[in-house]
């Protein structure tokens, strides 16, 4: 088996890697527009052969993994299209599916969504491991005309590298993902923006400890990537962020009230800590049930 990868970041590297260490058997071809990145994805094992373009990677693939910025999507497939094996498998890794799948279906590609529920704010194929799906989460989307064997090869892909795949519609992973996923990060980069550009921020930057630091540190993942996951699920996360400021309003309005702002953080403390218990034993309900 052959598994194109086009693009050789994070999650792409790791993937290579993923796929090298537990399937020695696929060969796994990658393309980034970044050279560097290509050379280092060889250099580190993620990728067998390096390919000159999109059309290159994917030809004679069994499997296409697309693990570049949501963006530029659109140009890929149109890239990738005349070139692929009619049985050639097409999914992708990116954190929004609704607009992926839109366009996958106008590129008439065998398609099936993707997203891996793991990373971290490290950018680049040189933080790449090959333990990084281990445990994880990975949501499949097919969209309702999808080939149910097109959708067990990407079942099986996540499954291969430790992850847990998880089947929802695209449209409801882009409601969910939107609240446990984008609007973490939107809020972390708002609280930096917010802090730092106090202009007493000189003088607080030394009182900042793990507090500040674990809060914020989804705004170092990266802009590009949060830009276009923004524009391609702004319909689920504009309301999350409005609703996200109104609660902050009411527990400013209900500072004095000693009451209210305990049951506030009471409320929070007993649900985060709920769902810390059951989180290694959750399941999504397969959609048939």
């Amino acid at each position: 088996m052959r598994v194109a990868l086009l693009g050789l970041g994070l999650i792409g590297g790791s993937l290579g890697l993923a796929l090298r260490a537990e399937r020695p058997e696929i060969e796994v071809v990658g393309w980034d527009p970044d050279p560097a990145a290509l050379a280092l994805a060889r250099e580190r094992g993620a990728i067998a052969r390096e390919a000159a373009d999109p059309a290159a990677a994917v030809a004679d693939a069994d499997r296409v993994v697309l693990a570049a910025p949501v963006g530029a999507f659109p140009a890929l497939f149109a890239a990738i299209a005349p070139c692929l094996r009619p049985e050639a498998v097409v999914t992708d890794v990116a954190s929004t599916k609704a607009a992926v799948t839109a366009w996958a279906s106008n590129a008439g590609l065998n398609f099936v969504g993707g997203h891996p529920m793991a990373g971290s704010e490290q950018v680049g194929v040189a933080h790449a491991r090959a333990d990084l799906f281990r445990g994880a989460a990975w949501c499949v989307t097919p969209p309702p005309s999808a080939d149910p064997a097109a959708v067990a090869a990407v079942e099986a892909l996540a499954t291969s590298v430790g992850a847990r795949p998880l089947r929802l519609d695209p449209s409801t992973h882009d409601a969910f993902v939107a609240a446990v996923s984008h609007l973490p990060f939107a809020t972390s980069a708002a609280l930096v923006s917010l802090t730092t550009a106090d202009p007493r921020w000189a003088q607080m930057a030394p009182l900042a400890a793990t507090g500040y630091r674990d809060a914020t540190r989804l705004a170092s993942g990266s802009p590009a990537m949060y830009r276009d996951i923004c524009l391609t699920n702004q319909e689920a996360i504009a309301p999350l962020l409005r609703h996200l400021a109104a609660t902050l309003t009411t527990l400013a309005d209900q500072l004095d009230d000693p009451q209210a702002v305990e049951a506030f953080f009471t409320r929070a403390r007993d649900a985060r800590d709920t769902w810390l218990a059951a989180r290694d034993h959750l399941r999504m309900p397969h959609p048939s049930r």
